[in-house]
């Protein structure tokens, strides 16, 4: 009989286009559909009564992408409608949970979440895969609300109960890990996520690709995420997402606005809400004139007076149609405009919705409060307050990460309340202020020593993989040589997400306010950026600290980058015109350089540099009233007083050379002689990471490489391979102090906040207290005669700065810097 076999075959049909939805792929779905609609066409009405309500209800996936929500919602309504007619209470929560789903893809979390509770009580009569996806979608959703516990709880059921079935395994585990991202928790983020990625599950990966690209982001891995959310933008829109496509875009601009690309990031906003305005959805215009207007506030200069009253005019729309968190965010927006033009009072309102979001989960919604906060206090002692909140906000954010990568790119979520700060003490003319002020900053960004796990067995075989690359890659010919860079780029990825996703052991606590009596005897110089001009803070012992306008960025750039390319071409010169030329050049950009940022008188004590942005890459000691000046280089002052190092005896020290170095070791036997029970170690990876757990002293000579497109995998080329930066983050550092003669091993990458990234401040991170290293190359014999004599000076007792200045005074030579504190030795007994 025909009957049974258009109910089986529209059955079939239908259970396909269930499956290719949940695959996204939609154009499949939709010829399922309309196989399964023929099929029905064949069979009286009442057979197929059921069935057919299912087939409409998957459909209103499909009529949302292409009419919009509206559309959608009412297609559903006329479902919910017959089976409340019919009693079938199965289908009737059905109804609600699709009509939960698709709310919330538009952006209406809470209404989406009122729709999802009702079918719970019937979901044990559900077929297996409808209960899954009823906690499945329930959790999704009910994280967007913050109702967490109540998602984690249904996601976690999610994941259990669909252990056979991959698909929504796969997206249970994903959606924990977001609910883990709202918790703040971002290493168990990253783990959930990467934790689904690995099973063997027919879905599509644009929609989580898109959700892990918004954990980089709050993580403030920017350049990750919007390369993510670029391929995501693509593959969403050939799936014919129109909504996730919608927020993906959205997410791209926030990416831009982040970076300073305001015009783009204005742009895509723009093109969003127009989009969502056409199909009839009013909550994705919202959040897309709520981006655009943050693009524009939080952007360079000042705001336009007219988006204050459009921005309050985005929180009363929001308000209306009951959507708290947007309401909250425009407000806050509205008041930093109004403070802009001098017209901001917060009314009751307006502090609800700043206190609502100052207990977010998301550290960049807590620090726009604290900034919209900031701009209507006037109160020195209540902007002393919300400048405190902001940085212990920050380091406990930083708290629970034990990736120093993870550490440094979280600052860019404070940034526009530095840029604010600074802009204010800029303008007050109080030197201890400023001081005080950028210390602050300096302080909640610090890379504190972290206590994490050892490196696993994983890990451990990785970067033993990726030695063996890079090896083999300095002999491949150019066809395997292809190959070995994609293979070494595959490793060094796998490996950042790995350290992304582990935990730290302990809190990261704020050290307390600098005092007067903190600088000792020292002079201080301490710089930081308002806008495009750099400030200098200037104490010497017995003086009020001066507050000193010092140049424009573009020159002092300029001269810094012309610097360093002279430096590095003076070192490979050979003698001849060509040198002088150099170094001449050199010496003429030096000259400059410090007309601009030295101050026309300094004091005869230690000398303390805090550089800030292009700064950080100069060679202090080859400015020309520094060349025989003992100077360290810190993070901070307080850092640079709170690290000193003065050790009771002799220090146990290590010396290595790696290979291909000529002078490398007479060098180390010179630097061994100067201390009594100096050992020679292997320059091995592992023996070398050794002697960091063992030793106070640890001399390294070999050839150095600095990554400026992945910064924490520059390594030291050691026999058996390089040594990594990553591979220090699980070592449990005792040295004091690391000489790194390797060239270019004191150079970073710059990141929000003055955050560096390399070897030396991968270094300081684990708790070194100083460390030596060339911020350009140098040639091999100045570099070996240099360390030989500054060992000897540091084994005589001298202070660090002063022996390394002692130790050569020639231009190249002093390439070489003292980072962080001091050092000294104790007596030899």
């Amino acid at each position: 009989m025909p009957a049974p076999d258009h109910l089986t075959a529209a059955a079939g049909a239908y259970s396909d286009a269930r499956a290719a939805i949940a695959a996204y792929r939609l154009a499949e779905a939709r010829r399922k559909i309309e196989t399964a609609r023929h099929h029905l066409g064949q069979l009286p009405r009442d057979e197929g009564f059921e069935l057919g309500l299912r087939i409409r209800l998957t459909e209103s996936w499909l009529t949302c992408d292409d009419h919009g929500l509206p559309a959608a919602l009412a297609q559903i309504d006329a479902v919910l409608r017959e089976a409340v007619a019919a009693g079938r209470d199965d289908i009737r929560a059905l109804a609600h949970i699709q009509a939960g789903v698709l709310g919330a893809r538009a952006g209406n979390f809470d209404e989406a979440l009122e729709q999802l509770r009702p079918a719970v009580k019937y979901s044990a009569a559900f077929p297996l895969d409808d209960r899954v996806r009823l906690l499945l979608n329930k959790g999704t959703i009910g994280s967007r609300t913050g109702s967490l516990d109540e998602a984690a709880g249904d996601l976690r059921a999610a994941a259990h109960l669909g252990s056979g079935l991959p698909a929504y395994r796969f997206m249970a585990l994903h959606n924990l890990g977001f609910v883990q991202y709202l918790r703040g928790d971002l290493p168990a983020a990253l783990r959930l996520m990467a934790q689904a990625d690995e099973l063997e599950a027919d879905v599509d990966r644009s929609v989580a690709r898109h959700d892990r690209a918004r954990v980089l982001l709050e993580a403030g891995l920017i350049e990750e995420a919007a390369e993510l959310f670029d391929t995501a933008v693509k593959e969403l829109r050939l799936a014919g997402l129109a909504e996730e496509w919608a927020e993906a875009r959205l997410d791209q601009a926030r990416c831009a606005a982040l970076t300073g690309h305001t015009p783009d990031a204005v742009r895509l906003a723009t093109e969003v809400m127009g989009d969502a305005t056409a199909r009839g959805e009013p909550a994705r215009a919202h959040e897309a004139r709520s981006m655009r207007l943050e693009a524009l506030l939080l952007g360079p200069g000042m705001p336009d007076v007219r988006l204050g009253a459009e921005a309050a005019e985005l929180a009363s729309a929001a308000r209306a149609a009951r959507r708290p968190w947007l309401a909250d965010r425009a407000t806050a927006l509205h008041l930093i405009a109004a403070a802009g033009h001098g017209t901001a009072v917060p009314d009751v309102e307006a502090v609800r919705c700043l206190r609502r979001m100052r207990a977010s989960p998301y550290l960049s919604t807590r620090m726009l409060a604290i900034l919209a906060q900031l701009s209507t206090t006037t109160d020195q002692q209540g902007r002393g307050r919300l400048l405190r909140a902001a940085a212990r906000d920050t380091a406990a954010a930083r708290s629970g990460m034990a990736s120093l990568d993870l550490r440094t790119a979280v600052a860019i979520h404070l940034a526009p309340i530095v840029r604010s700060d600074l802009e204010r003490v800029a303008g007050s003319g109080d030197g201890w202020a400023a001081l005080l002020a950028t210390e602050r900053w300096r302080a909640a960004l610090a890379e504190v020593p972290s206590v994490v796990p050892p490196a696993d067995a994983w890990a451990a075989t990785r970067f033993s993989t990726l030695r063996r690359h890079h090896e083999e890659l300095r002999t491949a010919d150019p066809g395997r040589a292809g190959a070995l860079r994609v293979e070494i780029g595959g490793i060094e990825r796998e490996l950042r997400e790995h350290h992304w996703a582990r935990r730290e052991r302990g809190p990261v606590r704020l050290p307390g306010r600098l005092l007067r009596a903190d600088l000792g005897a020292a002079s201080v110089l301490s710089y930081f950026w308002s806008g495009d001009t750099l400030h200098l803070v200037h104490v010497e012992p017995g003086f009020p600290a001066r507050l000193l306008r010092v140049g424009d960025r573009a020159e002092v750039s300029d001269l810094v980058a012309g610097a360093l390319a002279d430096a590095s071409a003076a070192s490979h010169a050979p003698p001849g015109p060509l040198a002088a030329a150099v170094l001449s050049s050199l010496a003429a950009s030096l000259e400059r350089l410090e007309e601009l940022i030295l101050p026309v008188e300094l004091g005869t004590g230690p000398l303390v540099v805090i550089p800030s942005g292009e700064l950080a890459r100069l060679p202090w000691g080859m400015l020309p009233r520094l060349r025989h000046r003992g100077l360290a280089l810190s993070r901070s002052v307080g850092a640079w007083a709170a690290g000193a190092v003065r050790l009771a005896g002799p220090p146990r020290v290590a010396v290595a050379s790696g290979p291909g170095l000529a002078l490398a070791e007479a060098e180390c036997t010179a630097v061994a002689g100067c201390w009594a029970g100096a050992r020679r170690v292997p320059a091995e990876p592992a023996a070398v990471k050794e002697a960091l757990a063992a030793y106070d002293v640890v001399h390294i000579a070999a050839h150095g490489q600095h990554r400026e497109d992945s910064p924490l995998f520059s390594s030291l080329r050691l026999h058996g391979g390089s040594l990594f930066a990553h591979e220090l983050e699980h070592v449990p550092i005792r040295a004091s102090l690391v000489v790194l003669s390797a060239c270019g091993a004191g150079r970073g990458r710059l990141r929000p906040g003055d955050e560096a990234l390399g070897l030396t401040s991968s270094l300081l991170a684990m708790g070194v207290g100083a460390v030596v290293a060339p911020l350009t190359d140098v040639p091999d014999a100045l570099a070996s005669r240099t360390m030989g004599e500054m060992h000897r000076r540091l084994a005589a007792g001298q202070d660090g700065p002063e022996a390394l200045a002692a130790a050569g005074d020639g231009l190249l030579e002093r390439s070489f810097a003292w980072f962080g504190s001091n050092w000294r030795a104790g007596p030899n007994r």
